[in-house]
């Protein structure tokens, strides 16, 4: 096999077919070459392993030092969220994490009013642990809600809400 073969992925990097109608050629983890069978992948292990290490360590490095996904804005003022994860409030009625900011100006829009809301999909604050609680596990159950599970997961670890 020549080493133009190699550097081609528009054919197998062992033997050199190159892919037709009944010839599918599948990628090599790293993405570098293309192999037309297991046999193949296995023959041309020794030559390409190394190549195939470096390469799988750089895409490893990309994806651990890529840059953070940029924070969401608060589903109220639409205001980048903080960075502080004690400057927001999840609400588990409608699974929203919220500012501070918009909790204390719904606090003083409320402040006449005895039943405290949601600022965001305002249904009426629970009064008790127990049914608290209960509404963690639905949203964990039905939604997934990986915050929900988090939140749970902490009042059973800090005892919290009679658990």
């Amino acid at each position: 096999m020549s080493s133009d073969a190699a550097d081609d992925t528009s054919c197998c990097a062992s033997c050199g077919k190159t892919q037709s109608g009944d010839i599918k050629l599948k990628k090599c983890a790293c993405n570098l070459v293309r192999y037309c069978s297991v046999a193949c992948q296995k023959d041309h292990r020794s030559q390409h392993k190394a190549a195939c290490k470096k390469k799988l360590a750089e895409l490893f490095d990309e994806q651990l030092f890529a840059p953070p996904p940029p924070r969401e804005d608060c589903p109220i003022c639409f205001l980048p969220m903080p960075a502080s994860v004690d400057q927001t409030t999840y609400k588990v009625c409608c699974g929203k994490v919220i500012c501070c900011g918009c909790l204390v100006a719904a606090a003083n829009v409320e402040n006449n009013t005895h039943s405290p809301k949601c600022p965001f999909c305002r249904n009426k604050a629970v009064n008790s642990d127990s049914k608290l609680v209960k509404q963690y596990r639905k949203r964990m159950e039905e939604n997934n809600d990986c915050i929900a599970t988090y939140g749970l997961a902490g009042m059973y670890l800090f005892g919290n809400m009679g658990l």
